[in-house]
């Protein structure tokens, strides 16, 4: 009996049609001379385009024979944007015409990889990039086949070509993503046992870096077979990697342990797979970020300190986004993490410039920036009472005021609520002993009236008082409170002067006096 996608004679060739012929054609001289690279991208580019705009009936006639061609023309060896491009192409096909042929797709793919015989790496490669692009696309319909192809990345992991390990690990990348949590536990075990045995721990960084990815592919799909060792050891593995001298790998690996610190705060959102075996409930990942986020922070130290900083930042920062955006926790939650973010700046009696800026990065766009408006407003009262605890060191006291100007700007008004302590905790500050808490105090003060440009009569009619004042005091001033007028004294000039500096900003100028 003919096959359904069988090509009749008499059926004319439309342009998708064309351009398989002229694939086949390729292939079938691919004994006598290698493929041209060139020739082939434009020929994909174009057979890509024309999958979009051809129907489904004339998809479904040369499907079987565009397959093939684009499978002969991977294990012939393709380079890497070329076998990208046929990777991309047989996906496409199946998702548009015949869904039944991923089956006997993925098992040629696997079969070829199974292969006793080492297998030349460009061949090895093309085909591992194909198996993962189609477990991409179509994972939840072949994940009874996870198992094995963690197994064919075990393999591939032994080759000495970096860039099929790197392909080893993104086909495996893309097979968790694309079966999400619903294969065999097994297959989880084995593929987390490859991504930290031999991925986080390789000599190529861009193996590293593939490594990272799977990490947060697993944190993304909810962890699935993780317990609180697994999460635990993951977070610990990203964390020795933030000290990588490769920025990317660092990028790579801050991501992940974000990720991965997200999920362990969530325990519904962990799955356990299928299979059999005990699985122990989902718990709570506790002291996580003190473990693995604040700790290394605070006691950051040696050449690779500035660099173990930067990682963490941005892995708070990925943490945070993912609580709100994936796990959907409500934004007034950001100001209690807010809190244990300016707590890293406790112990830092030096006044380490990069660690504020640090903690500034995090509080501003893992913060503030995904905060609603309503909740800003609440958070400038938070922060204010924060300037007013004992316990606060001046490099916290100068990152709570730096974020209040910042969302001050932000809202563009001064809120009623933080008007009623802004005596008590902007304007204090200003009499604080330290030299550069006064001087951010002063700033502060200085975005709020270009916010509020009717506070600034009051503000420069209380400072020239104030001045006249402590002027009269530190004359006759002697011993441990000459040394505070003189802090106060400092703090109020400091202030004026600042307001004066934006006076051609303001509609209605500043009081002559």
């Amino acid at each position: 009996m003919a096959r359904k996608n069988f090509v009749r004679d008499n059926v004319p060739l439309s342009r998708f049609g064309v351009l398989v012929a002229q694939l086949e054609s390729i292939v079938a001289s691919a004994a006598q001379q290698s493929p041209d690279p060139l020739l082939c991208f434009d020929l994909l580019s174009d057979l890509i385009s024309a999958i979009d705009d051809e129907p489904k009936d004339s998809i479904v006639l040369w499907q079987r024979k565009c397959e093939d061609a684009l499978y002969s023309l991977l294990i012939l060896g393709a380079r890497r944007p070329v076998r990208h491009l046929a990777s991309v192409a047989i996906a496409r096909i199946i998702m548009k015409g015949d869904p039944i042929s991923i089956y006997a797709r993925v098992s040629s793919l696997q079969g070829f990889l199974a292969d006793g015989k080492r297998i030349e790496p460009q061949r090895v490669a093309g085909a591992a990039q194909c198996l993962g692009e189609l477990y991409r696309f179509f994972g939840r319909r072949v994940t009874s086949g996870l198992p094995e192809t963690t197994s064919l990345a075990l393999k591939l992991m032994k080759y000495h070509e970096e860039y099929v390990r790197k392909e080893a690990l993104y086909m495996l990348q893309n097979a968790l993503e694309g079966c999400g949590s619903t294969a065999v536990s097994a297959a989880y075990t084995e593929a987390f046992r490859i991504i930290l045995r031999f991925g986080v721990v390789d000599k190529s960084f861009i193996v590293r870096i593939a490594a990272a990815r799977c990490l947060k592919a697993f944190a993304n799909i909810g962890g699935p077979g993780f317990g609180i060792v697994e999460l635990d050891n993951s977070a610990a593995a990203c964390v020795k990697a933030l000290e990588d001298p490769v920025s990317s790998v660092r990028d790579a690996f801050a991501e992940a342990l974000g990720a991965l610190l997200a999920l362990g705060m969530n325990p519904e959102a962990q799955v356990q797979p299928r299979g059999k075996g005990q699985f122990t409930p989902a718990k709570k990942l506790e002291g996580g970020l003190q473990r693995h986020m604040i700790s290394p922070f605070i006691k950051a130290a040696g050449p690779r300190s500035r660099d173990l900083r930067i990682g963490l930042t941005l892995s708070w920062v990925s943490f945070l986004q993912a609580i709100l955006l994936k796990y959907l926790h409500p934004d007034v939650e950001l100001q209690d993490f807010a809190m244990q973010v300016l707590d890293m700046l406790q112990l830092d009696a030096s006044f380490d410039a990069q660690a504020l800026a640090c903690v500034l990065y995090i509080l501003r766009v893992g913060v503030t920036d995904q905060m609603t408006e309503p909740t800003q407003r609440s958070f400038l009262v938070v922060l204010g009472k924060q300037l007013q605890s004992p316990d606060s060191s001046p490099a916290m006291k100068v990152g709570a005021l730096r974020t209040l100007s910042h969302i001050l700007k932000t809202l563009g008004e001064v809120p009623l609520e933080f008007k009623e302590v802004l005596d008590d905790t902007v304007v204090a500050a200003l009499s604080n002993s330290s030299q550069l808490v006064r001087v951010e105090a002063a700033l502060t003060v200085r975005a709020l009236a270009e916010v509020d440009p009717t506070c600034v009569g009051g503000l420069i009619s209380f400072g020239v008082t104030t001045l006249s004042a402590l002027r009269e005091n530190i004359s006759f001033e002697r011993g441990s409170n000459l040394k505070v007028d003189l802090d106060s004294f400092h703090g109020q000039s400091t202030v004026l002067a600042a307001l004066m500096s934006i006076s051609p900003k303001l509609p209605l100028g500043y009081p002559a006096r």
